[in-house]
């Protein structure tokens, strides 16, 4: 289901080119010990809506993405999607779902995020492991988030399970609904309308705010 899930998330990536955040830039990172690194700017502060506990609330980012090797990505942002990660920023973090629809377009205020330009976020994202040949340096896909915590507030670490949405249905329930039980019932109920959850070594910095 996983390769299913990807090669739609290629066509989204491809297709998406614009959708909703509050602040927006281009990642940048750095090759020193196969690591990505925040952004030498002191600036990498803003906002994106996101999802939580019926809600939509507000990620007020303060530090940049960070994508640790291995895995071997071949993105100029060293994220890659399909294969978990092995190293973490942090001891303690909770996920955070990154929902991506494939093969539709909604419309544009239920997105998040537009590709490749989200404030904190990679610009780019490497599909090889479940993509094959070519699939190295995509951009990442518009797309919206849920969590499933709001960890009191707190800035932490959030690793990122990519997640494909594959019809406008689905889609709207989870726009409506805002919440990661829809997220997990229609995962387990509505299979062939949703992906299972995509590993990545991607892990974003933010507090939840109402």
């Amino acid at each position: 289901k996983a390769g299913i899930g990807l090669v739609g998330l290629l066509t989204a990536g491809l297709a998406l080119a614009s959708g909703t955040a509050f602040a927006s830039t281009s990642s940048s990172s750095s090759g020193m010990s196969g690591m990505a690194s925040a952004s030498s700017s002191m600036n990498h502060r803003g906002f994106t809506k996101g999802f939580y506990d019926g809600h939509t609330v507000h990620f007020f980012y303060s530090k940049n993405f960070s994508c640790k090797q291995p895995p071997a990505s071949k993105a100029s942002s060293k994220c890659e999607g399909g294969t978990n990660y092995t190293q973490t920023p942090a001891n303690s973090f909770d996920p955070l779902y990154v929902i991506v629809p494939l093969g539709f377009t909604p419309p544009k205020s239920t997105l998040q995020c537009p590709a490749g330009r989200c404030i904190d976020h990679p610009h780019t994202i490497d599909l090889t492991s479940v993509l094959g040949s070519g699939t190295g340096n995509l951009t990442l896909p518009a797309h919206s988030h849920i969590v499933a915590t709001d960890n009191s507030h707190q800035s932490e670490w959030w690793n990122v399970d990519i997640v494909g949405v594959k019809s406008l249905s689905t889609w709207n329930k989870l726009i409506r609904s805002k919440n990661a039980h829809e997220l997990q019932y229609l995962q387990r109920a509505k299979s062939s309308t949703i992906t299972g959850n995509i590993p990545s070594n991607l892990f974003l910095y933010f507090s939840v705010l109402r």
